[in-house]
């Protein structure tokens, strides 16, 4: 069947080294939306993150944001879908990471809030324009309602430890996906891409087979695997590649926009 929907991971996929869209992959895009195709971004990072990139591509479907635990519209006040922490859960690992001194951020709705404001812990932001962090000091208690998603960040290279320890500790009560060496997403239980593109998919009214998804990633192993047609970028993990319908060219040589125009503008 035709591609009816486009959904695309940022980093590592759309996104190049300098975190920037290509020009190549922004004509793809807008030849795909002039065909009446859905164009969207499906991320790990928060919704205000994500519509500040899904007004640069023209984003005509609501965002999957958080690793699939939010999906909002660009510029909406309502979501979707969406899908929590439990306040006490949310409490407790801000609590844990305060504990061991971890960095840690979470979003509320369209906000950051953190302790302190670092910017060397957000070097994937330096493309974003006016983005801001709410510093709460250490008195995060009165911010743990309607918790979408907290993210550890640790420059030591102890992220991978750090994870496994909130993962055991808090097992079954979170998720922890997107490693990238630095950083590590922890989600409500049961929360992907795959869920937050299902609540998409049922929104527009479309297909399974009509969603074609593109990544590189951890996070995006659900997605891939949940989608009609799944597209990788050859910078992508071998166990992202495995899951590939097409392992099209890295994030670097305009991958994601050849894959479009391959597949969904001249199909």
């Amino acid at each position: 069947m035709a591609i009816k929907l486009v959904a695309m991971d940022l980093d590592g996929t759309l996104l190049n080294s300098q975190k920037i869209v290509s020009e190549r992959n922004l004509a793809a895009i807008a030849a795909a939306k002039a065909q009446g195709v859905y164009i969207t971004l499906a991320t790990g990072r928060m919704y205000s993150a994500a519509a500040y990139f899904g007004r640069i591509i023209g984003a005509n479907a609501p965002l999957v944001c958080c690793n699939g635990a939010m999906v909002r519209a660009v510029g909406a006040a309502e979501d979707v879908f969406v899908k929590l922490y439990q306040e006490d859960v949310a409490k407790a690992v801000l609590a844990e990471c305060q504990a061991h001194g971890w960095y840690a951020q979470w979003y509320i709705g369209d906000q950051i809030y953190a302790e302190s404001f670092r910017p060397e812990m957000f070097n994937s932001y330096k493309t974003v324009k006016d983005f801001t962090v709410r510093e709460v000091g250490r008195d995060f208690l009165p911010y743990v309602h309607d918790v979408v998603q907290i993210v550890v960040r640790d420059l030591h290279g102890e992220v991978e430890a750090i994870a496994d320890y909130l993962s055991r500790k808090f097992s079954g009560s979170l998720e922890a996906q997107q490693n990238t060496g630095y950083s590590v997403d922890l989600t409500p239980p049961g929360v992907t891409k795959a869920v937050g593109i299902e609540a998409l998919r049922k929104y527009l009214g479309i297909e399974r087979d009509e969603i074609m998804v593109c990544g590189d990633a951890d996070n995006d192993l659900a997605m891939l695997e949940y989608a009609g047609f799944s597209v990788v970028t050859d910078n992508g993990l071998p166990q992202a590649k495995a899951l590939a319908d097409f392992i099209t060219d890295s994030c670097d040589a305009d991958g994601v926009g050849k894959a479009i125009e391959r597949y969904v503008v001249q199909a």
